[in-house]
């Protein structure tokens, strides 16, 4: 080939390659992908979250408290908050803005410690670190949270979850932890921040039960979405929807009433139903006073479903409450004074069969990832015919190895010192919980007068629009545990254990979070709190054992594979022009 050929040639490689190389460039520019090849798709946005962030009317802007000296979990932590914020940024380059803060940044001490008393008071959770120098043992504080702004708002948002109370739960599971729900935390933020209208949860107070400090974990975790107001009917006519009969709340919790419904205040729960609102049920039908075992060997479990006077209300919804009692041999420990007569006392953990633990094994999205649930002296549901289109969906079922007792019963403790049989407790998962999706009946039809239907006062509906409901045969599973602190009641995290503070059981607080998100339909929450990033830890012992030969691989074969390419690429160089 002539030299002025094989330089047009060269030069019109040249050109096209310089064309395809703008062609790629221009359309980088306005096209943006990416390739998740891993397993559990850790770097894939949600449809929804996309959505959303293409939706948004102003600019968003983060404040992250990560940033400077962190320790090696924190630093991982840090990246996938710069890698999602990044993605986010990606999908709205201009609505999207962040920053990251170092609250350890000041080398006046009395300074950071101004500015940790002030991050404190926003609300937010210092971590803890303790490292040895050779001055002595430093400690390090790391705030891991931000704070988000939209327009005037701003509101301040942990990262770690209620779990980070336990001491015992190490550092790298609650960064795991945080990364698993990383996304979903962002995105509840930015959808909180951004809406005026915000949902209102109600949880109903004025029948017994619960106190405000045992259902707090839930309030508290519910209020990061929506708002949380406790609400006592008393009977009013418009405690829980206007004069137009628009529902005041997007849902309402009732947990654990123990005194009886009055027809009144069953009128205006089921007319609150029949307008469009939603209900989740948590319900004790049988009254056991556990206390009473720390001084006497034997109580008494008593029915009380009839005293609530609520079952011909749901009953008429399709589902019936029963008053028994669950035993179960997949249950959860109390402990149990093993010690001899007149010795120091010694308390050992003694599986205890009125306390289930359900592993939630369906598909629904409520309990689909859904991890164990702790349950005290739960009864059983059934579904029952109902004259209209109701679908119903058992969400959570006790263990193969469990039976239902009849009450009255006697609970005796004496029974942890027996082997059970498991013939006799094998017979089939009894269900606990159930979702009842559709268009129900009122309970109040044909016992009203015509004078009372009539009137346009109470503007009665005998058919709800379609709406939902949750049924749970149990009040405890709401329940958080307190404690006291200089004279104050401090309440534990929901699903932590009364007596072992080793002992969490994460989906108690899972399960109330997805039933509320659907049934005030944010289905999208459900999926991104549900999501799981496998650890993928390194052996340890094969890092002492094997530390020398992959350092020597490392060192070595990326230089040796560089040097076998240049070789065998001037070689066949050689080769092409020596012809």
């Amino acid at each position: 080939m002539e030299k002025k050929t094989l330089k047009r040639w060269q030069l019109g490689q040249l050109a096209i390659l310089i064309a395809i190389l703008g062609i790629v460039i221009f359309i980088s520019t306005r096209l943006y992908f990416r390739l998740d090849l891993t397993e559990d798709k850790r770097f894939s946005i949600n449809p929804l979250t996309q959505q959303q962030i293409e939706n948004l009317d102003d600019i968003v802007f983060f404040n992250v408290y990560l940033d400077g000296d962190l320790p090696a979990d924190f630093k991982e932590l840090r990246q996938s908050v710069l890698d999602l914020l990044n993605e986010l940024r990606a999908i709205s380059p201009l609505k999207i803005q962040y920053r990251f803060t170092n609250p350890s940044e000041n080398p006046d001490p009395s300074v950071r410690r101004e500015i940790y008393r002030d991050l404190i008071r926003k609300g937010f959770q210092p971590y803890t670190i303790r490292s040895e120098t050779k001055d002595g043992v430093v400690e390090k504080y790391v705030f891991p949270g931000l704070t988000i702004s939209y327009r005037e708002r701003q509101n301040n948002v942990n990262l770690f979850s209620n779990s980070s109370d336990n001491p015992n739960i190490p550092l790298e599971q609650l960064v795991n932890e945080s990364k698993e729900r990383l996304e979903y935390t962002i995105l509840n933020a930015i959808k909180r921040i951004t809406t005026l209208d915000s949902k209102i949860i109600g949880i109903v107070h004025g029948f017994g039960g619960l106190r405000e400090i045992e259902t707090h974990d839930a309030a508290f975790s519910l209020a990061e979405m929506y708002r949380v107001g406790y609400i006592e009917p008393r009977e009013r006519i418009f405690s829980l929807t206007d004069s137009m009969g628009k529902p005041k709340f997007d849902a309402l919790i009732i947990a654990k009433p123990t005194q009886k419904f009055s027809d009144r205040n069953k009128y205006l729960i089921d007319q609150y139903i029949m307008n469009g609102g939603k209900v989740l049920w948590l319900l004790d039908y049988v009254s056991v006073n556990m206390d009473s075992l720390a001084n006497s060997r034997t109580t008494t479990a008593m029915p009380m479903g009839r005293d609530l006077n609520l079952d011909d209300m749901l009953f008429k919804y399709g589902v019936r409450v029963n008053s028994n009692i669950i035993q179960d041999l997949q249950a959860g420990p109390i402990p149990v004074n093993t010690a001899p007569t007149g010795a120091e006392p010694r308390f050992q953990p003694v599986k205890w069969i009125y306390f289930p633990v359900l592993v939630p094994a369906g598909n629904h999205p409520i309990v689909a990832r859904v991890g164990k649930i702790k349950l005290e002296f739960p009864g059983t549901v059934d579904t029952v015919g109902t004259s209209t289109n109701v679908k119903k969906t058992i969400l959570l079922t006790s263990s193969e190895y469990a039976r239902a007792i009849p009450t009255p019963a006697l609970i005796d403790l004496n029974i942890i010192n027996e082997r059970p049989n498991p013939a006799t407790f094998k017979n089939y998962p009894l269900p606990i919980a159930v979702l009842l999706e559709g268009e129900f009946e009122s309970v109040f039809k044909n016992r009203l007068t015509e004078a009372l239907t009539q009137n346009p006062i109470f503007r009665f509906k005998e058919r709800s629009k379609p709406t939902a409901m949750i049924v749970v045969a149990d009040g405890d599973i709401i329940k958080n545990y307190y404690g006291r602190l200089d004279n104050n009641l401090v309440p534990y995290p929901l699903g932590a254990d009364k007596w072992f503070k080793d002992i969490y059981y994460n989906g108690n607080h899972e399960f109330i979070l997805n039933a509320v998100n659907y049934l005030v339909g944010d289905h999208e929450l459900i999926v991104l709190r549900g999501r799981k990033l496998k650890i993928r830890l390194l052996e340890r012992t094969k890092i002492v054992k094997e530390r020398t030969t992959w350092q020597t691989v490392n060192v070595v074969f990326p230089p040796l594979l560089i040097i076998i390419a240049g070789v065998i690429f001037v070689i066949l160089r050689q080769r092409k022009y020596s012809r």
